[in-house]
């Protein structure tokens, strides 16, 4: 992207040899973090960062590291900059504590995020899910541009899954998610149900980019020779790995595993953290699930051999969940050459593509009765598992693997970019055109002006400008 017409004197003039746009993330969760958020975030800084200068507002990690122990520090992620703000880090069992941990972050963050030079675009993601009112804020403050990634949608997600029942909350919620697409240049989505529920808030269509996550198809591959897979000896592996929260109906994947206690060929893997987790526990404990093995966060170098040991992989969502987040997970599943079970209703992304591409199933939440009888179906069919694993990893590649996404995002920032600029270009090119008829005529500009509309009407239209001045 090339910067042409006068410089903007609101702005630092100096800018690093090379670098295009000035960028300032926001987001609780950022690189060393477990977290999925956290980590797609790392791998698209990282790709952004050939070509853009940016600032990462980031919290502390929940899984690894301590926390700040002043305001905030400032740390470096390869080209990326990062401001870590000191924050609370409570158990999230209870809404109460979660709440704590996130207002903590969101207070530092907005001071911490008025301390930096002045951005081209701030990005605001969900985590907190106030972040977009203070992406807003920031806007106006600077007079820049905001991209609103909307990872999880609020307040729907939280009324569909019931997490929060506070009607002030909820109002909260609505407003500050309202500001956020009202302020917003763009709203980016991950999915197409997504899209369908942002456009029906009253954003409109064009401002909306539908950009997908991804899956590094170098990194995640299918693999023979696996120690963990070997663990679990010749049983079927059904897999379900990451948030152990309120949104994947877990409860249901238990209910299927007692419906399938008496099969011995069949094993079922939960792997991750999250607010459920203890009670899950519980559980398959009280249910005497042994045929239930729970497992911790695998390290990310191991991440292919974990999704790889899975004969198949669940992807469950609760009821009215649909266009309210799209699970990551599943693009590390195709990449792993695995078939998945989607769990969820039929017009949500991930079901859309197990059908659309033969790549997977599709039940029904809360059946549980109909996923055990897929998982039992799927046993008996091993030739066409392997030949749904073999799409599954042609589609990652094809339309999932990591530089094709990022360029995807990295597009779409020019786009925003390229929208200030020719604004730019187009008011510079008013002010000469204000400057000549004064200079003809021997008047001052302001008497000038009126001449405007006959001097620019031949010029702008030919120039296909007129829209924008």
């Amino acid at each position: 992207m090339r910067r042409v017409g006068r410089p903007d004197s609101s702005r630092p003039a100096s800018r690093t040899e090379g670098i295009d746009t000035r960028l300032l993330f926001l987001n609780r969760s950022f690189w060393p973090d477990l977290e999925a958020t956290g980590q797609f975030l790392a791998e698209l800084c990282e790709d952004l960062s050939a070509r853009h200068e940016i600032t990462f507002i980031a919290g502390p990690p929940y899984h690894v590291g301590g926390a700040a122990r002043r305001p905030w520090i400032h740390e470096r992620h390869g080209r990326v900059s990062i401001v870590r703000t000191w924050g609370t880090r409570l158990p999230k069992r209870r809404l109460a504590l979660r709440m704590t941990n996130l207002a903590s972050y969101y207070g530092l963050a907005a001071i911490a995020a008025l301390r930096q030079r002045r951005p081209d675009i701030v990005i605001a993601e969900t985590d907190p899910p106030l972040l977009g009112a203070l992406g807003a804020m920031l806007k106006r403050h600077w007079g820049c541009k905001l991209i609103y990634n909307v990872r999880d949608l609020y307040p729907d997600i939280a009324l569909a899954t019931g997490g929060v029942r506070n009607r002030v909350l909820l109002r909260l919620l609505d407003r500050s998610n309202r500001i956020a697409y009202r302020w917003a240049d763009r709203v980016v989505v991950l999915g197409h149900d997504m899209e369908d529920r942002v456009i029906g808030k009253g954003v409109p269509a064009e401002c909306v980019a539908v950009v997908p996550d991804w899956v590094d198809c170098d990194q995640i591959r299918p693999l023979s020779d696996n120690p963990l897979r070997a663990a679990f000896g010749d049983k079927f592996v059904v897999m379900y790995s990451g948030n152990l929260g309120l949104a994947q109906q877990l409860e249901m994947v238990l209910a299927a595993a007692a419906r399938l206690r008496d099969d011995p060929r069949i094993r079922f893997v939960l792997i991750g953290e999250g607010a459920r987790k203890a009670w899950l526990i519980e559980r398959a404990r009280t249910l005497d699930l042994r045929n239930v093995t729970f497992m911790t966060y695998r390290p990310r170098a191991e991440l292919a051999q974990s999704l790889s040991a899975a004969d198949l992989h669940l992807i469950p969502l609760s009821a009215g969940t649909a266009g309210c987040l799209v699970p990551s997970k599943v693009y590390g599943i195709l990449a792993a050459g695995r078939p998945f079970v989607a769990i969820m209703e039929e017009q949500a992304e991930v079901a859309r593509i197990a059908r659309d591409n033969s790549v997977g199933f599709v039940g029904k939440p809360g059946d549980d009765a109909a996923l055990a009888r897929i998982i039992s179906e799927a046993v008996r069919n091993p030739a066409a598992l392997e030949a749904m694993g073999r799409r599954a990893r042609q589609l990652a590649r094809e339309r999932y693997d990591r530089k094709i996404a990022t360029a995807r995002f990295a597009e779409m920032l020019e786009a925003v970019a390229r929208e200030r600029y020719d604004r730019k270009i187009a008011t510079a090119r008013f002010a000469e055109m204000l400057e000549a008829v004064a200079r003809e005529r021997g008047e001052s500009a302001v008497h000038a002006a009126a001449e405007i509309p006959r001097v620019l009407s031949p010029v702008s239209l030919a120039d296909g400008e007129a829209s924008s001045l």
